[in-house]
């Protein structure tokens, strides 16, 4: 079968999108599929970055990658943001007028638009579509603050985000509150599949002792207790109780905060760090995917936070990575929700909710007590976990098994022992 992915990052990017399409590429050229890919000729972070391997048209271990314009603008302000999403989708509707019939599109959620125009060469060339959710807009920005309720940019988004589900023949959601969300807009002849992320690091790597970390000499940590929080930076990760806490233990030398990632919360991290001059706060841009392993491994302890009320909306993908490194980690965020679902199965993370600084503070004292036998417990536990309940081949097993069931009804079996590969 042919696939067509549609999204607005892909590889050499560094964002999780990029990384966990790229995953996905490789394994469907594996089966033995033909993949093209459709993506920004920018970088996604740095909007005035044309990567070299940018180009219009080229082929990456059999994937054939279309590039297509986007403005610049960068991501300052909403209204410059907008404009180069926008720029993306009208770049990417002509791009699929003349693009070649495959089996299925395959669209994903950045920018928001990129479903619907998916449905839109679906209908056009008679070819089967699949929305991909990596989260559900706009009742996103509708619970952040971002859009009101009943305005009418908020309708129509709302309008065109069912009409591309109610118009599609497979629906991928990432967990089953995701599900849960989705399933009242489906018909009969519908399905939706839950197609768990996977981590990026691989869980049978050995544990790397903290000493040997290259990722703590490099940015000397080497005698500090780190708290880190790697990822996307957006408005459904209110960091506040994380820095508050930085704040109470400013006076704690031992102990430091570590903010990776992008986003828009970024500056908020920075702002608050300038604010009370906090020497405790360390802020990284994105790493590259090959070195990855050794920062999550370097972190005492991670912390994976989410919003209030974003349980089906969003979902926490560092959680498997974070797994599968056999480091502690603690949520901040809903009682109800994927992550919490994880703490009861494996019972090695903590769970605050936003605002108890106080319990985020006693989680990191408790870890900081915790000698040569606690980690090695956990690290045994938690990667074994994630590799039998959340491995690469279980998640995109289910999703091209739903892809072929389309036609025959019958599960496909795959190829064994696939795994997230680095980047080149």
């Amino acid at each position: 079968m042919h696939f067509l992915l549609l999204n607005q990052t892909f590889y050499p990017d560094e964002l999780a999108t990029s990384q966990q399409l790229l995953d996905l590429s490789r394994f469907l050229i594996r089966e033995g599929h033909r993949v093209s890919v459709i993506a920004d000729s920018r970088g996604y972070e740095n909007r005035k970055l044309r990567h070299p391997a940018f180009e219009t048209f080229e082929t990456f271990e059999g994937i054939e990658i279309h590039r297509v314009y986007s403005s610049g603008f960068g991501k300052k302000r909403i209204a410059l943001r907008l404009m180069d999403a926008l720029t993306f989708d009208l770049s990417l509707l002509i791009k699929l007028v003349f693009f070649p019939k495959v089996d299925y599109v395959v669209s994903f959620t950045s920018p928001p638009l990129v479903g619907f125009i998916g449905v839109l060469y679906a209908k056009l060339k008679k070819v089967k579509s699949v929305q991909w959710l990596m989260d559900i807009n706009p009742e996103i920005a509708v619970v952040v603050g971002y859009l009101k309720k009943n305005s009418l940019i908020t309708r129509l988004l709302t309008a065109v985000f069912e009409y591309s589900v109610k118009n599609s023949e497979r629906i991928v959601v990432l967990d089953r509150w995701m599900k849960k969300k989705i399933e009242p807009l489906l018909s009969e002849n519908q399905k939706a599949v839950v197609v768990h992320p996977w981590s990026v690091v691989k869980s049978q790597e050995r544990s790397i002792d903290f000493k040997d970390s290259v990722f703590r000499k490099e940015n000397k940590l080497e005698n500090k207790f780190i708290v880190l929080f790697s990822g996307n930076h957006s408005i459904g990760h209110p960091l506040d109780t994380l820095l508050q806490s930085a704040l109470q233990l400013k006076n704690d030398p031992s102990i430091a905060f570590v903010f990776v990632g992008s986003g828009v919360r970024t500056s908020d991290v920075a702002e608050f760090k300038a604010k009370h001059h906090l020497n405790n706060i360390l802020q990284l841009p994105l790493q590259r995917r090959e070195i990855l392993s050794d920062m999550l491994k370097s972190s005492n302890l991670h912390v994976i936070v989410m919003g209030n009320h974003l349980s089906g909306l969003m979902h926490p993908s560092k959680i498997y990575s974070i797994l599968a490194t056999g480091r502690p980690y603690l949520f901040i965020g809903p009682r109800e929700g994927h992550v919490p679902d994880i703490i009861q199965q494996c019972p090695y993370g903590f769970f605050a909710d936003h605002g108890e600084v106080n319990k985020v503070i006693s989680t990191l004292e408790t870890v900081k007590k915790y000698q040569a036998g606690d980690y090695q417990e956990v690290a045994t536990y938690n990667p074994a976990y994630v590799t039998k309940h959340f491995s690469i081949e279980t998640s995109l097993g289910a999703f091209l098994s739903a892809m072929e069931m389309d036609d025959s009804g019958t599960v496909i079996p795959i190829k064994k022992d696939f795994v997230a590969s680095k980047h080149s």
